[in-house]
């Protein structure tokens, strides 16, 4: 007779949570069909379930702040919102096309023909399920850069929201160096405000400790924050460094950082024997600020760590209860992935890593919340 396992007998938070899910009416169902919604239930099985998951909501004037309006959260409606993504960076070319043996290369692709390629790899984001995009900033962008995005934003249906910041030491520019953390905080809230950031990241740090000017420059983005109340993204070293998540929580809680708009970035790089049941994660969650899992997906050249385990991660939280502090994003800047060159594109979360949730049994309501809900209500905040 096989042994018993005791497990059985006791479903985990996430098990309960699928079968309280079973036919509940419009569970998922604002994702785009892309993004796998659930089908309608049959009227009987309606009957019989669980009461639907109450409506988010946001403080009372609160915005999102994109490169062509600011506007309120509802605007995104039920679409995904990927809080890491990086448009802005210059891509290769796209497909080559076949040419015979010791004849010359096509001519590289100009600019504008480059933006056309972008536009209609987001349109085709779009119509997986992705609504909001947070461009990631690793460095100051070109007056090029800037119309690039705001000719996407412009002639696409996803709304595009620029983060900008200081990235990690040795990137920054040498005048930081000398200058007080009063100056880089006036610097960037003017910066923000005449190149429209509606978020700050991505906020680095480095492996395997933290440089003191970069303790600086986090600090002064905390008061970037506290000045604005514009929410935040943080890059934590892709090699894997649970102590660096907590050392940038730790000076973000110190200067006063509302924690529901403090996303500590890049912890799907965490690894198992490096944190064997992943406590960072839910010790971030519990002192209140979101976990960016912002590596799925995609394969990362800096950090192979098998998707599997990340769906793990994900899992461990929804397990803790911890699932109102997940994001999901892909920290997407790949060209041979791009959707012209067969890959998944910038929906590549949805149609690569949520199904594999699915599979082990993550109930489109809880996914809905992190790709929706979870997203806006760290992103969506009231103008200082």
């Amino acid at each position: 007779m096989p042994k018993h396992d005791d497990r059985l007998a006791r479903p985990s938070r996430r098990d309960a949570l699928r079968l309280l899910g079973i036919g509940a009416a419009g569970a998922g169902a604002g994702l785009a069909a892309g993004c796998g919604s659930a089908p309608a239930p049959e009227p009987e099985m309606a009957e019989e379930a669980a009461p639907a998951m109450p409506a988010v909501t946001f403080p009372e004037g609160a915005i999102v702040r994109t490169m062509l309006d600011d506007i309120s959260p509802d605007v995104i409606g039920n679409g995904a919102t990927l809080f890491h993504e990086h448009l802005a960076f210059n891509f290769a070319s796209p497909p080559a096309e076949p040419r015979a043996p010791g004849t010359d290369p096509p001519a590289p692709p100009t600019n504008d023909e480059m933006v056309d390629l972008m536009v209609e790899e987001l349109q085709m984001a779009a119509f997986d399920g992705v609504s909001c995009i947070i461009d990631s900033s690793i460095g100051p962008r070109t007056e090029q850069q800037l119309a690039n995005l705001n000719a996407m934003a412009t002639r696409s249906d996803v709304h595009i929201v620029l983060g900008g910041s200081y990235f990690l030491a040795p990137r920054y520019p040498d005048e930081l160096n000398d200058m007080p953390q009063e100056e880089i905080t006036a610097g960037m809230v003017e910066q923000a405000q005449r190149e429209r950031w509606g978020a700050l990241g991505e906020v680095g740090s480095s492996f395997p400790e933290m440089h003191d000017i970069e303790r600086k420059v986090i600090a002064a983005h905390a008061q970037v924050h506290v000045q604005t109340g514009l929410p935040i993204f943080t890059h934590v070293p892709h090699e894997s460094c649970p102590t660096c998540a907590i050392d940038q929580l730790d000076i973000y809680e110190r200067e006063g950082v509302d924690m529901a708009h403090l996303c500590i970035g890049h912890m799907s790089t965490v690894k198992r024997e490096d944190d064997p049941t992943w406590e960072t994660h839910k010790e971030i969650a519990r002192r209140g600020a979101y976990v960016g899992f912002d590596t799925v997906g995609h394969r990362m050249a800096s950090s192979f760590i098998p998707e599997r385990q990340k769906v793990d991660m994900v899992l461990n939280m929804i397990d803790a209860g911890l699932e109102d502090h997940v994001l999901l994003a892909s920290d997407f800047a790949n060209t041979t992935q791009i959707k012209a060159n067969w890959g998944n594109g910038f929906s590549t979360v949805l149609v690569q890593f949520v199904p594999k949730l699915r599979y082990f049994g993550v109930p489109d309501e809880t996914i809905h919340k992190i790709l929706v809900d979870n997203s806006r209500r760290w992103l969506a905040y009231q103008p200082v």
